[in-house]
């Protein structure tokens, strides 16, 4: 299996429980679709 490191950089803390339903989902949705993006271009070594 293939290693990536990602930096990550907050501002503050971050909480997502304080975002809304709404933006939680959106936040887990772009966030999973990113993780499933990365995965294909590594599978298909992009």
């Amino acid at each position: 299996m293939l290693k990536t490191e990602l930096k990550v950089e907050t501002i503050g803390e971050p909480n997502i429980q304080a975002l809304s339903d709404s933006e939680q989902r959106t936040f887990f949705e772009t966030l999973f679709a990113s993780i499933l993006i990365l995965s294909n271009n590594q599978s298909q070594g992009v």
